[in-house]
This record gives structure tokens, sequence and C-alpha cells, in this order.
């Protein structure tokens, strides 16, 4: 299993605060099982969001990329998170 940080930023000053329970039901509703999610933990950091995946992954580039798809997955098909972009941690 591998762990994943990523830090949502929002993408201006307009986005509002973000429901971090919204947030953490939007990864386990747009998660496939391809990704592998086991585990997902969001919660406020300072400027932004911390997300926290765990990933059933043996091979951390491959945790990484499931992690990448995921993210965009779910920020395109989340309306709270349209204003939102994801970094590393």
């Amino acid at each position: 299993m591998q762990l994943v940080l990523i830090k949502l930023r929002a993408k201006d000053e307009r986005a509002g605060e973000a429901p971090l329970q919204r947030i953490t039901d939007a990864f386990w509703t747009h998660a496939r099982s391809d990704d592998r999610l086991e585990h997902v933990y969001v919660s406020a950091d300072g400027d932004g969001l911390g997300v926290a995946m765990y990933l059933a992954h043996t091979d951390p580039s491959a945790a990484r990329a499931a992690a990448v798809t995921m993210c965009c997955r779910v920020l395109d098909c989340s309306p709270a998170l349209l204003s939102w972009r994801f970094e590393w941690r």
C-alpha cells in the first residue's frame, strides 16, 4: 500500500470554503476499481486542503499515477471543486 499526499489549492480567492466531507465523498464516488483506493482523508491545510490517499499499489509510481488520474476526475466532476487545482505536497 502506498501513501500519496496531494494539496488542493483554490485557483483564486473567490473559490470559497470547500466542505471537507463532500470532498471526501467525491473521492469515493469517483474512485474506480483500478485506482485501488483504500483510504482517503481530506483536511484543511493552511492555504488549501490536504488530501492523503492510501492506494493498494505496490509500485509508488503506479500509486502516484492513479492519484493524479483520480484527482483530475474528482476536480472535473465535482461542482464544489471546479475552482480548485491540485499540487504535490
